[in-house]
């Protein structure tokens, strides 16, 4: 793996993490591109894509950090942090018993195509919700364990992490902005959590490898969090505005798109 190759795919997986589009999705298909232009691209595991998404949870903490400070020193911020804590905990209800599964569709066209899908038409649903007005005081542990167990669906590639989690939040009612920022802030220890697993299951294979591709991985996660951190901001105005649902139409033609690729052996 080179440098410029881990800059490119750390600068995709920056603007893709938070746009309901599916990052994982985009980083299997350029990997696929890669091996179909003779271009040798190698990880143990999915660790250079879980150290990617480390990137972009370093720009929901750098961005959230004054809310996260206050969180810290209140009682209605602590009941936040909990409502993380048991999100994340639904999460790896879902989400551990998939891994393998979910690690072995990166290299599955057809799936990646067909969560691509899935994933326009679940963004697509959004339309037809209305302007919810519950916030930070009034979320309870039922919405966090929903939008957890959602999120712990979204291990597959194509199925957009950000997309399902936001649109969870809005079908249960959440404000637009505070359902797109409780979203980001679940994928941080659903992230950190995904990388530590990763980096066990995976250690003998990382103990051979050298900076041929710590070297690369460096670049890509500092390239995903600076890129993460202004598409960030970007959804937030984005799902605010009530145009979240847009995107559709770019991941359904997109799905089938890599279907048909898939179908006929270019992918």
């Amino acid at each position: 793996m080179s440098w410029w190759q881990g800059l490119l795919l750390g600068v995709l997986q920056g603007f893709t993490e938070f746009l309901p589009v599916s990052s994982s999705g985009h980083l299997a298909l350029a990997q696929m591109a890669f091996d179909r232009m003779g271009l040798a691209f190698h990880q143990p595991g999915v660790v250079f894509d879980a150290m990617l998404h480390v990137g972009t949870a370093v720009a929901v903490i750098w961005s959230e950090r004054r809310q996260l400070r206050r969180w810290l020193t209140t009682a209605e911020g602590q009941r936040l942090l909990g409502l993380l804590v048991l999100g994340t905990l639904a999460t790896a209800v879902v989400a551990f018993p998939l891994k393998d599964l979910a690690t072995a569709a990166f290299d599955q066209p057809v799936v990646v195509g067909g969560c691509l899908i899935l994933t326009g038409l679940v963004v697509f649903s959004t339309r037809i919700f209305g302007r919810g007005h519950l916030r930070e005081s009034t979320t309870t542990w039922k919405h966090a364990a929903l939008i957890g167990l959602i999120q712990g669906l979204a291990v597959f590639p194509g199925m957009s992490r950000s997309g399902a989690t936001i649109t969870a939040g809005l079908g249960t009612g959440l404000d637009r902005t505070w359902a797109a920022r409780f979203s980001f802030l679940l994928s941080v220890p659903a992230i950190a959590g995904a990388t530590l697993v990763e980096l066990i299951s995976n250690r003998e294979a990382l103990n051979a490898v050298g900076m041929n591709f710590w070297f690369p991985t460096l670049i890509g996660a500092i390239a995903a969090a600076v890129t993460g951190f202004v598409a960030l901001r970007l959804v937030i105005r984005l799902v605010s505005s009530s145009v979240f649902d847009r995107f559709a139409w770019y991941c359904l033609p997109l799905g089938v798109t890599v279907m048909v690729l898939a179908f006929k052996g270019i992918l």
